[in-house]
């Protein structure tokens, strides 16, 4: 069996993040898939997908992380937002997990969070494809 839905999410400028993990796991529910796969795929060139956990005071790590390593106030041949583009490609653009008894297999402390890099508010779409089987076959 195969599932596919897509979610769209708010996202702020800047190195901002929004965690997804309940929102994928809503998408699987819908599914009724119980033992399978989850691809999640994010189109966008200036956000990424990681997977690491949701504690604010780490995601202010990331965020120092991300400003320091990749500056804004440098000169890019790429107009505007060039860092934006090169803070994304640190992070993934799709990650598929395992689904083990409905639900995703995560570690205790594992999150799935969209990273945003862009210099202004976006809505992202997100294409959650599952496959596997379960109780609608």
């Amino acid at each position: 069996m195969l599932y596919r839905k897509k979610i769209k999410v708010k996202t702020e400028r800047g190195v901002s993040y929004v965690e997804l993990t309940r929102a994928i796991e809503k998408v699987i529910e819908e599914s009724g898939v119980k033992d399978g796969i989850c691809n999640i795929a994010l189109k966008a060139t200036t956000a990424g997908l990681l997977i690491n956990e949701h504690d604010l005071l780490l995601l202010k790590d990331f965020e120092r992380f991300f400003k320091e390593l990749i500056k804004e106030n440098r000169l890019y041949a790429h107009p505007d937002n060039a860092f934006s583009h090169l803070r994304a490609s640190l992070l993934k653009n799709e990650i598929t997990l395992p689904i083990e008894n409905g639900k995703l297999v995560l570690g205790t402390w594992q999150s799935i969070l969209l990273f945003e890099f862009d210099i202004r508010d976006r809505e992202r779409e997100i294409v959650v494809t599952i496959i596997g089987e379960g109780e609608k076959e």
